[in-house]
């Protein structure tokens, strides 16, 4: 989510009890384990079941997120289902079930153009399904219920991170591309959105059919656009996000015509400028809170030219 309550010093990961832990969820899965990445948690992955604890003490709110979308049915298309909570030495910890499936990114470099259309096809479907969720708003730790001012909350909180690291010319640029989009943060309905529906988070089997979605702790009750907000990212720079021996494979932007299906699911009735508007928004807020927690370099100096340049969605709409 834009302002996010579980965020962590990575910096400052307490390894000793990392090692205390991770033995507790080798014995707890009784299998072989694997460790695997969370947004915010330690993640173990055993034959049958997945672990996810919170790094962080005294937070036994931190998956309530798994458990509001526990009653979430989608037509062929499995989501996580907690099946025990509890505290580890004050750490919050859930499992979840393990999905059957492919990572999307694994197995799109090898599909055809209509098997890729096929699979925004069927994850617009997912999403719409999704959208129509009705969820427990008093499990959610992010109040977006007026959505102009949780986004101006979360741009000046970034911007002040940022103070004096980012140039100032890029900080006064900033401030005005931000103060023009914000016009566009008008009220839109509020559905249920992932909030991180990128292929890391997409499970397809070998012909690329969607057969699951994980890692809901992005979500949030916010207008049905915020979804294109990772997906445009994911999009346009792919080779962040994949693994290490992925990125040459990812080396180019995706077709963007391929996410017709998702935008005409989540754009409402929204013009191209305030689509555009309104994501660019999102991005550079994004953009900020990296330069946050990784610093400012010449690769987020090319990143912030592209999305103050006021062509962030070109291809999109």
């Amino acid at each position: 989510m834009l302002i996010n309550p579980w965020s962590r010093n990575y910096e400052k990961d307490d390894h000793v009890a990392l090692g205390r832990v991770r033995e507790w969820a080798a014995n707890k899965l009784g299998s072989t384990v694997d460790y695997g990445f969370g947004y915010g948690t330690w993640v173990f992955i055993g034959n049958e079941t997945v672990i996810k604890i919170d790094p962080e003490v005294g937070r036994p709110e931190r998956f309530s997120h798994e458990l509001a979308i526990s009653g979430l049915a989608i037509p062929g298309v499995a989501t996580p289902r907690v099946l025990e909570t509890g505290a580890l030495e004050g750490r919050a910890w859930v499992i979840l079930n393990r999905l059957e499936g492919s990572t999307a990114y694994n197995v799109w470099p090898g599909l055809d153009g209509d098997a890729r259309r096929r699979l925004t096809t069927s994850l617009a479907d997912a999403v719409g399904h999704l959208q129509a969720y009705r969820l427990d708003t008093a499990m959610l730790h992010a109040e977006t219920g007026n959505w102009r001012n949780h986004v101006r909350q979360s741009f000046n909180r970034a911007l002040r991170t940022v103070d004096s690291v980012v140039p100032g010319r890029v900080l006064t640029q900033s401030q005005g591309a931000f103060a023009l989009w914000a016009e566009a943060l008008v009220d839109q309905p509020r559905v249920s959105c992932h909030g991180d529906l990128w292929f890391g988070n997409v499970l397809v089997d070998h012909q690329g059919g969607l057969v699951g979605i994980l890692d809901f702790d992005r979500m949030a009750l916010a207008p049905p656009d915020y979804e294109l907000d990772m997906l445009l990212r994911f999009w346009r720079y792919p080779w962040n996000f994949v693994p290490e021996q992925l990125e040459e494979v990812y080396n180019d932007p995706l077709d963007m015509a391929l996410l017709d299906p998702l935008v005409r699911q989540c754009r409402g009735d929204l013009s191209d400028d305030a689509l555009n508007s309104r994501l660019s928004a999102l991005e550079l807020i994004y953009r900020l809170n990296l330069v946050n927690r990784f610093g400012w370099n010449d690769q987020n100096a090319g990143m912030f030219d592209a999305v103050l340049s006021g062509d962030w969605t070109e291809g999109l709409v």
